[in-house]
């Protein structure tokens, strides 16, 4: 639950510093692939949990 909780708020961060870049505030280029980044990493995080991992 608590990974759940810190991907939903790098998400928020990530698409406020985009938001933030649109209107020339902060650099894009920076912005675009922390916002990225966070996103990929928050759907890993999401993905890992419940797997079956076989029968031994």
């Amino acid at each position: 639950m608590q990974n759940v909780m810190i991907s939903i708020l790098t998400i928020l961060v990530g698409y406020m510093l985009f938001l933030v870049s649109v209107l020339r505030l902060f650099p894009l280029i920076i912005a675009v692939p922390l916002f990225l980044v966070s996103i990929i990493v928050s759907v890993h995080f999401l993905n890992e949990r419940g797997r079956f991992k076989g029968f031994s």
